[in-house]
C-alpha cells in the first residue's frame, strides 16, 4: 500500500492535533499526565487576617463608601460589593483580576490613586463582608500570588 502525500500529511495533521490536546486535556482534568499542575486556593482557605479586613474596612470608609455605599450595597453606577450580585460576577476569577480591575478603575474620578497594599486591605474587607473565613496570615499583596487565590462563591 502507498501512501500519497496528501494521506501522509493528513496523518501528520492528526497525530499533530492529538500532541496538541491530550496534555490540555490532561491539564484540564486534573490527572496525573498534566503538564504543569498548580495548587490554587481559593477565598474559602483563610486567606487573610481580621486586623487586615479592619484596615481595609477603614480605607473603604474613606475612598470607596462615596460611590458604593458605606453597607457595600452599590449606589447609582457603582455596583454592590457584598452578595450574590459580586459574587456572581466574579465566581471563578482570582483575586488578581479584582485587585487589577480597583487599581486599574478606581476611582472613576482619578483613576490609578490608590496603591497596591491599600486596594489589598479593601479587598479583605470584601472578604470578610461576604462571608469568607479568616486566617492567620495577610493577603498578599503581590499580583503573581493573589493569582493562584480564586473566587469561588459557594464552599468547595
Amino acid at each position: 500500500m502507498r501512501m500519497t502525500e496528501r494521506t501522509r500529511s493528513r496523518g501528520w495533521l492528526i497525530g499533530g492535533t492529538f500532541a496538541a490536546v491530550i496534555p490540555v486535556l490532561a491539564a484540564r482534568l486534573d490527572s496525573p499526565w498534566s503538564v504543569s499542575r498548580t495548587q490554587s486556593r481559593t477565598v474559602w482557605d483563610s486567606v487573610y487576617t481580621i486586623s487586615q479586613a479592619a484596615v481595609g474596612e477603614a480605607a473603604y470608609g474613606k475612598t470607596c463608601a462615596r460611590c458604593h455605599g458605606a453597607s457595600l450595597s452599590g449606589a447609582d453606577e457603582s455596583p454592590a460589593l457584598t452578595g450574590s450580585g459580586f459574587l456572581g460576577n466574579w465566581n471563578g476569577l482570582p483575586l488578581s483580576d479584582l485587585q487589577t480591575r480597583i487599581r486599574t478603575t478606581m476611582p472613576t474620578d482619578s483613576v490609578g490613586i490608590y496603591d497596591r497594599r491599600l486596594v489589598t486591605d479593601v479587598i479583605a474587607y470584601l472578604l470578610k463582608a461576604n462571608g469568607f473565613p479568616a486566617g492567620n496570615a495577610d493577603l498578599p499583596n503581590d499580583v503573581e500570588q493573589l493569582k493562584e487565590i480564586l473566587i469561588q462563591a459557594r464552599t468547595p
